[in-house]
């Protein structure tokens, strides 16, 4: 049961649970009452609890909105503790280790931060929530049809004109030469550099087999198989790259460019149209897209069956 009054009549109550409350309210401080915004069962949601993720310019309905979210995480932590869903230790660890990673720290100087309490809280947490939806989704089978799934190809195609494109690319990736030393400025060890590559590009093109060269000389790990990738999205390259092969033409070698690793050059070897990949990808978001609706279904439920009481004035 959902109630959206401007004030709560206690008075009136129609439980033992909301008159328990009362009297827990009775003896709460009073800035707390002010800034109490909304009930759910036995639980109290303050302004506190949004405060963090609020903008100075916030509107009533961004405020709303924070508000139904806080009350829905409140009920699915309720629900979580109803039917004893706990992360495992390992499960906590391996994202702790996953953090400690991302900030370029090891797990001991991670534990030894002063908010490790509230990270391991906070990972806690968001394991119990991922567990609940996998709990209820368990039983769940969704199915897509034929026309689902030929709309949301046509999307992306519309979307992305080499949907389905893939390309190999053969590579040179020189950092160093024999020529360049210490004593030598920066820009004249590129200089040096762009000739080498030049002069690889001149032996390619007058015979020499680009794999031979890119045996001998690239600094890149693809060397050992002759510079050349698997089969690759073009849309997942670098920037830079993209920039590099939309100028190219089937085994045209491009010019020296830098990258943060050094100069490179490279050619595209082979292309073909293969959207195997990519209908995957497709099934499973639309798969993935179904569950969401399933669960905020379920979350709805769950609101209709408790009580929450929600005051818009103080917001």
């Amino acid at each position: 049961m959902t109630k959206n009054n401007a004030f709560l009549k206690l008075q009136f109550s129609p439980s033992l649970k909301l008159l328990t409350l009362a009297f827990s309210l009775l003896f709460s401080s009073f800035s707390l009452a002010n800034s109490m915004l909304a009930i759910v069962d036995e639980e109290v949601i303050t302004s506190d609890a949004i405060a963090q993720t609020l903008t100075p310019t916030a509107t009533k309905a961004q405020k709303l909105a924070l508000l139904n979210q806080k009350i829905d995480l409140v009920l699915q932590l309720k629900h979580i503790k109803k039917i004893g869903l706990t992360p495992k230790p390992q499960s906590i660890q391996l994202m702790l280790n996953r953090i400690a990673a991302q900030n370029k720290l090891t797990p001991k100087q991670l534990q030894a931060s002063a908010d490790f309490d509230i990270i391991v809280e906070n990972v806690s947490q968001n394991l119990a929530l991922r567990g609940l939806k996998s709990f209820v989704l368990q039983d769940v089978t969704v199915k897509l049809s034929q026309a689902e799934i030929d709309t949301a190809i046509a999307k992306n195609r519309a979307k992305d004109a080499n949907f389905g494109k893939q390309i190999k690319i053969a590579q040179i990736l020189v950092s160093t030469t024999k020529q360049t030393s210490k004593n030598h400025s920066k820009q004249y060890k590129e200089t040096l550099i762009k000739q080498f590559l030049t002069k690889l590009t001149k032996q390619i093109n007058g015979g020499i087999e680009f794999s031979s060269l890119a045996k001998l000389h690239s600094e890149d790990p693809s060397y050992a198989n002759g510079g050349e990738s698997d089969w690759l999205n073009p849309a997942k390259f670098p920037e830079l790259i993209k920039q590099q092969l939309a100028r190219l033409k089937l085994g045209q070698i491009s010019k020296p460019f830098a990258t943060k690793k050094g100069w490179r050059i490279i050619k595209i070897t082979q292309q073909r149209n293969d959207s195997s990949s990519q209908f995957a990808n497709i099934k499973s978001q639309l798969i993935s897209s179904k569950e969401d609706i399933y669960f905020q279904d379920w979350l709805k439920k769950l609101r209709k069956n408790a009580y929450i009481e929600i005051f818009q004035h103080k917001l």
